[in-house]
């Protein structure tokens, strides 16, 4: 049977870039693989969601999956707190996090807190929250919870039972506001609401103080004193990927929110070390499992995230740089993969440099294969792609298409 690879550069689709000479990061690029695989293939622009809708990264890749997030999607802290390796119950209320930098009068100075969390600074973190925080709301509210920091600046707190995940996020999404009070949203959210207030109101007092940010002080940086929440929700129950469209699916990401939805989706997790989702990720390795894995699996799924850190950065030659750091473990992969391996690369949104942010401009589609229909294509870009076979798709349709070449989808109709 045959196989397929999907893989995702995250927030990789762009705009012409100044200092790039008016090119993409894509068209600036050394790329020989993937364009090698996009004059051979067939390529075309996608609608993530669907023309003009900024997606987040997690109703991007519910939609890519073939979930429909506007039926589907139940809040980006499920998905993060599973990724981390938590297990949740339907009465658990979780939320993604951001360690941050606030300013004596709670204004976001830095959302992501400088983002490159030294290892030792992660254990503190956790430490002061656990040990120190949360027990004093438990003693208050009654309510347990842990939190959990994943990769870079990001985290997870997950609220354990008799609470309500209809708050509203005390992240503003960006600097130089004040950091947003918790809002119930419904009758039976206010003690929830309450917690959330108290909690801001703790972190930033007991971080404050904490010895690690009195050195980080001493060395010139920012301290570590908020943690930022958004995204609160409850896990609900998928179809899993497997039944939907009778393949056996694997995924190997990095960052906590895309495993996480991998893992709601019944995918197997596959462990690849130095594989984080930080700008220092070993590609090589990561195509390499991936290659080993489908030796077992019909479906792989690759993401790769540095490409949207770069973005948010600013930074256009550095994302350029991962883009042929990828090209390059896809050459790796080439060698090793089975023969009847097919490949398809997309973005599950554009993050432009000149934005800094997500946008809904469509995002290049390539697909690669024994009999994929070839097109006069032979750059993987976004002002490329518009010529191709695919014309224009949206995400919901990538995995009928990738079912399809598997011949995996039952007929519709007799």
């Amino acid at each position: 049977m045959p196989r397929a690879l999907l893989v995702i550069l995250d927030g990789c689709a762009d705009r012409p870039v100044k200092e790039l000479g008016g090119k993409t990061p894509l068209e600036f690029a050394v790329k020989p693989t993937i364009d090698r695989l996009t004059a051979e293939g067939s390529c075309g622009l996608m609608d993530v969601i669907s023309p003009g809708i900024r997606p987040g990264s997690d109703t991007a890749h519910l939609a890519i999956f073939g979930y429909d997030p506007y039926k589907y999607y139940p809040g980006r802290g499920p998905f993060e707190a599973l990724g981390a390796g938590l297990m949740l119950s339907p009465s658990d209320v979780a939320f993604r996090a951001n360690v941050a930098t606030v300013n004596n009068d709670l204004i976001v100075v830095d959302r992501r807190g400088g983002r490159y969390i030294d290892p030792s600074e992660v254990k503190e973190i956790e430490n002061v929250i656990n040990n120190e925080v949360l027990p004093a709301l438990k003693s208050k509210y009654g309510i347990d919870a842990v939190y959990k920091q994943t990769v870079e600046h990001r985290g997870v707190l997950v609220l354990k039972g008799g609470v309500s995940p209809h708050v509203s996020d005390t992240d503003p999404h960006v600097i130089g506001a004040k950091v947003s009070e918790a809002k119930a949203l419904s009758s039976d959210a206010k003690i929830t609401a309450d917690y959330i207030n108290e909690f801001t109101r703790l972190v930033y007092e007991k971080l404050s103080s904490a010895e690690f940010n009195e050195k980080r002080r001493r060395d010139g940086k920012g301290p570590i004193n908020m943690v930022l929440l958004r995204g609160a929700g409850s896990l609900k129950n998928f179809e899993p990927l497997s039944s939907r469209y009778r393949i056996k699916p694997a995924i190997i990401a990095g960052v906590a929110l895309i495993r996480g939805i991998g893992v709601a989706l019944g995918m197997e997790p596959i462990h690849v070390d130095n594989y984080i989702g930080s700008k220092d990720d070993d590609f090589t390795t990561a195509f390499q499992a991936a290659a080993r894995a489908l030796k077992d699996h019909d479906f792989v799924f690759l993401h790769v995230k540095p490409t949207d850190s770069m973005s948010h950065d600013g930074d256009a030659e550095g994302k350029a740089m991962i883009i042929e750091r990828v090209d390059t473990g896809l050459r790796r992969f080439l060698e090793e993969a089975p023969s009847d391996t097919y490949i398809f690369i997309t973005c599950d949104h554009a993050t432009p440099i000149v934005v800094k942010e997500h946008t809904g401009d469509p995002v290049p589609f390539m697909a690669w294969g024994p009999d994929v229909m070839r097109d006069d294509v032979t750059r993987f870009s976004e002002r490329d792609c518009i010529k191709g076979f695919w014309t224009r798709i949206r995400g919901i349709d990538v995995m009928n298409i990738i079912a399809n070449y598997l011949g995996t989808l039952e007929k519709f109709g007799e």
